[in-house]
């Protein structure tokens, strides 16, 4: 009887296996067909950036791994011209620009981009006492902003960038208009050897360029930044047509990291040694630039500073050129604030 119920389990297992191959294979087929298998659910994400401290969270958020836990995976892809960025991010070429706005921005946008900023990221609000991590530098000859006058001021881009923006800020503290200099555009590593080599007389530095500027004692901050630029925030995070429309769940996964990641950019993360040394690894600098540059805050909230906007574009139409419109872009056409608001869980 024993043998009997052994045997019968035997063909039954036989005629099993033939079944569960079928079963496999069709389950195999149909994952792909469909491009994806049943645990495959991370999302790969093309970032484009440009390299600055005030930038960092979305940097080390891979290294702390707050995009892993996101589901994303992140290809970063640095950019030298802000303008390309622009352009990549409209014909979903970028997923993500990791940098500033820009007139490149508003003239997509003005054609009828689908482009957001969607977060802020660094500002120079800084504590009481403590020197803003970015702005207009001299070399020891110019005493002042009005000594610029007829002068060479090294710039990233040109005007309609965000750091004409802050350039036209610190002018405008001394009198001066870009039509008072003469703007010389430069890459942020050329921008100190520009100053020491007499390339130029003053530039508009980030850190970590300002404290390279400060340790090879080429040039000192004319302006006090804080006053000039007020509660401007110009570094921050925008998106594209993909991440707005087309996957707003990876569009809020990734601010979600980022706001993980600001957690560590609270008070002076420069004293947080895990931080320093994954942003310096991220830049490619020493890490003592970063612990011993300038200090930029960062709100956990991660908001945008609309009126940042509206005073960037009545700025850039004073310059013939730079804008292909006249009319103001509301802010409410610029921004997209529901992705943030659902990534922090507020409203």
């Amino acid at each position: 009887m024993t043998a009997r119920l052994s045997l019968s389990r035997r063909v039954m297992a036989a005629l099993a296996l033939p079944v569960l191959a079928l079963a496999l294979t069709a389950c195999g087929a149909e994952e792909e067909e469909s491009g994806t298998s049943a645990t495959d659910t991370t999302r790969t994400l093309k970032v484009g950036y440009i390299s600055g401290t005030s930038l960092g969270p979305a940097f080390v958020a891979d290294a702390l791994g707050c995009y892993r836990d996101a589901g994303l995976t992140i290809e970063f892809e640095p950019i030298k011209n802000p303008a390309d960025a622009i352009a990549f991010l409209a014909t979903d070429k970028l997923d993500v620009y990791v940098g500033s706005p820009s007139a490149g921005m508003f003239n997509q946008v003005a054609k009828g981009a689908e482009l957001k900023m969607v977060a802020s990221l660094g500002s120079v609000n800084t504590p009481e006492g403590e020197a803003a991590p970015s702005g207009l530098f001299a070399t020891k000859s110019i005493k002042s902003v009005e000594e610029l006058k007829g002068k060479r001021v090294a710039l990233l881009g040109t005007v309609g960038s965000a750091t004409s923006y802050l350039l036209g800020k610190s002018l405008e503290a001394g009198g001066l208009t870009f039509s008072d200099v003469e703007l010389v555009p430069l890459g942020g590593s050329d921008m100190v050897p520009a100053l020491k080599n007499g390339g130029v007389e003053a530039a508009l530095l980030f850190a970590p360029e300002t404290q390279k500027a400060v340790d090879q004692d080429v040039a000192h901050p004319l302006v006090d930044s804080k006053k000039a630029y007020g509660s401007s925030t110009t570094a921050g995070i925008m998106y594209g047509p993909k991440l707005l429309k087309a996957d707003r769940e990876a569009g809020v996964s990734f601010l979600k990291a980022n706001a993980c990641a600001v957690k560590r950019f609270e008070g002076d993360w420069r004293k947080d040694a895990e931080i320093v040394k994954m942003l310096a690894d991220f830049m490619k600098v020493p890490e003592n630039t970063i612990s011993g540059g300038g200090l930029y805050a960062f709100d956990s909230t991660l908001a945008i500073n609309e009126q940042t906007l509206t005073e960037m574009q009545n700025m850039f139409m004073k310059v013939k050129g730079t804008l292909t419109y006249t009319e103001v872009i509301p802010p409410a056409e610029l921004v997209d604030d529901t992705l943030r608001v659902e990534a922090l869980g507020q409203g």
